[in-house]
């Protein structure tokens, strides 16, 4: 419990692309799904259950493409540096356009399903493990759960462990996760069928997240987003690298689905050390847009 605090924490400091992820944003208004959150099979990984996916949208070749954001590497990144750069100059219109948009992504059993069933299985969820994409609302309520120490136990653990309730609410005209989500208050132990069945099914988290593109690559694909220009392969034909951008509607909904609340809020704290840097940026950027 002490290493999850400690990584929750310090949190904001800090692949394949399956598409079984478990579709709660079809939820009604009012109706809740119960999951149970697995451990990652990387028994490394600090924050236990949960990895951190960092994405950039850049519009290329007229397509948005999402383009794995470099710090997810812990690697510079030039598309945040441009957005720091336009922060600092106070347009927070492009500044947001090139900002890296977080996620986190984890696998849980699903234990109670409100969703109809498949019309051709004639299931739903229920009883199987899925992934889920949770965006800026769900990972707050987990992560001030973690921080008030409200939680005993891990839970993610087998036995002694608790569910996690997905609530789907209305804030205004716009659907909400933020009002009524939260661990369960009751501990409970998964049975020996439910433990044989993720033992020998759950997998490394990090296999989930798209592979490291490469410094050339990121650059040239910015340089398109910025010029407007095309952005080509090595072989000189039109790119479409489907690790690079959403390749079906259900991906985009996994995606974006659990983040009706955007990170704004110090969008550029982290990226200070870009002051100086930031003047030169912008004018090379009017300078490839003048070409």
């Amino acid at each position: 419990m002490a290493q999850l605090n400690a990584a929750f924490k310090k949190e904001e400091s800090k692949g394949s692309r399956p598409n079984n992820y478990f579709p709660f944003w079809n939820m009604k208004e009012g109706e809740q799904a119960i999951v149970r959150f697995l451990p990652d099979a990387d028994e490394e990984n600090a924050m236990g259950f949960l990895v951190e996916k960092l994405m950039h949208t850049l519009t290329i070749n007229g397509e948005k493409k999402s383009v794995p954001c470099l710090k997810m590497f812990d690697d510079d990144c030039p598309i945040c540096k441009v957005s720091s750069a336009y922060y600092k100059a106070e347009d927070k219109t492009n500044g947001k356009l090139y900002w890296r948009k977080k996620q986190h992504i984890v696998q849980a059993l699903i234990v109670e399903d409100p969703l109809p069933v498949d019309s051709e299985s004639g299931e739903n969820h229920e009883g199987k493990i899925r992934f889920l994409a949770v965006g800026y609302q769900l990972f707050n309520i987990i992560k001030e759960t973690f921080e008030s120490g409200e939680l005993d136990e891990i839970p993610y653990a087998y036995e002694g462990g608790c569910d996690f309730i997905i609530k789907k609410t209305k804030q205004g005209d716009y659907p909400t996760y933020a009002v009524g989500s939260r661990f369960a208050r009751k501990a409970t132990d998964l049975s020996e069928d439910q433990i044989a069945f993720v033992t020998d099914n759950m997998v490394e988290l990090s296999t989930l997240l798209p592979q490291h593109p490469g410094i050339e690559k990121v650059e040239a694909m910015l340089e398109a987003a910025l010029t407007g220009t095309s952005y080509n392969d090595e072989s000189g034909e039109s790119k479409d690298d489907s690790s690079m951008k959403f390749t079906s509607s259900k991906d985009k909904e996994a995606e974006t689905s659990v983040t009706t609340v955007t990170e704004t809020a110090d969008e550029t704290s982290e990226d200070s050390d870009f002051d100086e840097e930031a003047a030169s940026i912008l004018a090379d950027i009017r300078a490839r847009k003048s070409k």
